[in-house]
């Protein structure tokens, strides 16, 4: 029997499991709304493959000076993609003479141009075809990658076949995708994620972290915000079993009503493009009560939607991206938290305050999907008085605002 060397058998297991992976992996695997189906393929395709990796040799951490190309590999979610914003200036701080290439998917390719002068490069790659993916990454010739993903075995797949000399990731207890890793980082369950993704850059090397944090980028002119006072509403949450986190139309309205009284605020409804309807519904549901709303669902790209909030006397939100984003410019902002751990994805700001449910049984997701046999009515139990008095500590704090 022929005895092949490390760098032979290395090259061997890249070809053959690029192409099994281009094989195998089905071609709506990741789409833009992740569900049910998608996860349970994610696991029983992309498991064999990403534990094959667990013979294969682990590389040596490079010489930090031959480091000239980093890639930061996040596929999805904008509010997790906002959150390297503590960990990039770090990492550029530390490799001052690297090129810093992220590398995101469709979905949240947003969130880049927010991310400034942190990054050199933006590669979008779309998980729909996972080939071309890979290809896409292997041509970037990177030396270091960090996987930044706590759970999708797509995103490790492309790591571990990325060609890099290095390549960190994630360890998650029960989810089998780190072993195509050189160095494993175990994600934690008791400790926001920011703090998870400067763990994830400290194995390198990189240290002196500060809270995320963001500047409105300032590209919308003066006719394009609104010339009176206003709060802005973000009253939807995409992904997998999003409509647990949102709350109903009812209380809505009543904090409508009780912040034009109270503050003399114009609501706001935003939105993305799939939410123009019910936005339009829900502003003209706070009309018919009496006080002054508008639907601005769709109107904005997410760059543009920053100035609109940085430009808000207040901004409420359901726990999502649109959340992350108004917390990490430092506008007044209020999260509705029921279903979601609040240690693990609380908004980052220094005028981020989070109204949490009363109701035992809530604070449960930990990566985002872990609704089996928990409570479903958790976001009930946020009420109408404990946010009216959230806002109005934070108004009376930036009077001016």
């Amino acid at each position: 029997m022929r005895v092949l060397g490390h760098r032979a058998s290395r090259t061997q297991l890249r070809r053959r499991f690029a192409l099994m992976f281009a094989r195998i992996i089905p071609v709506r695997l990741m789409p833009r709304r992740v569900t049910s189906l998608h996860r349970t393929l994610d696991r029983i395709v992309g498991t064999p493959l990403i534990a094959a990796f667990a013979l294969a040799p682990k590389r040596r951490y490079p010489d930090p000076a031959t480091i000239r190309r980093i890639g930061v590999l996040k596929t999805a979610a904008i509010g997790d993609t906002l959150l390297l914003s503590g960990m990039l200036p770090a990492l550029r701080d530390r490799f001052c003479n690297a090129a810093i290439v992220l590398i995101t998917g469709v979905d949240n390719a947003a969130a880049a141009p927010l991310l400034g002068d942190t990054i050199d490069e933006h590669v979008v790659i779309s998980p729909s075809a996972p080939w071309m993916a890979l290809r896409a990454i292997r041509d970037l010739r990177l030396d270091v990658v960090l996987e930044c993903g706590p759970w999708p075995r797509f995103d490790a797949l492309l790591a571990a076949l990325s060609g890099a000399r290095y390549r960190v990731g994630f360890r998650v207890k029960g989810h089998a995708r780190h072993f195509g890793f050189d160095h494993v980082v175990d994600h934690l369950s008791t400790v926001h994620q920011f703090e998870n993704l400067h763990n994830l850059a400290a194995a390198i090397g990189v240290t002196g972290f500060r809270a995320p944090a963001l500047n409105a980028p300032g590209v919308l002119t003066g006719a394009r915000l609104p010339t009176e006072r206003f709060a802005v509403f973000h009253p939807w949450s995409g992904g997998y079993m999003g409509h647990v986190k949102e709350w109903p139309e009812t209380r809505w309205v009543e904090l409508a009503c009780a912040l034009r009284e109270r503050h003399e605020l114009r609501i706001l409804i935003g939105g993305g493009s799939i939410d123009i309807t019910r936005a339009a519904r829900l502003a003209g549901l706070v009309e018919r009560a009496g006080c002054a709303a508008t639907s601005i669902a769709g109107n904005y790209s997410l760059v543009e939607l920053a100035d609109v909030l940085a430009a808000s006397q207040l901004v409420i939100s359901v726990n999502t991206g649109v959340m992350h984003l108004a917390a990490l410019i430092g506008a007044a902002t209020i999260s509705l938290e029921g279903p979601v751990a609040v240690h693990r994805w609380r908004p980052i700001g220094p005028r981020a305050r989070s109204v949490v449910t009363t109701l035992p049984g809530g604070g449960y997701l930990d990566l985002g999907f872990e609704y089996g046999g928990q409570r479903l009515d958790c976001m009930t139990g946020v009420a109408v008085n404990a946010v009216i008095a959230a806002a109005d500590e934070l108004l009376v704090a930036s009077p001016s605002a």
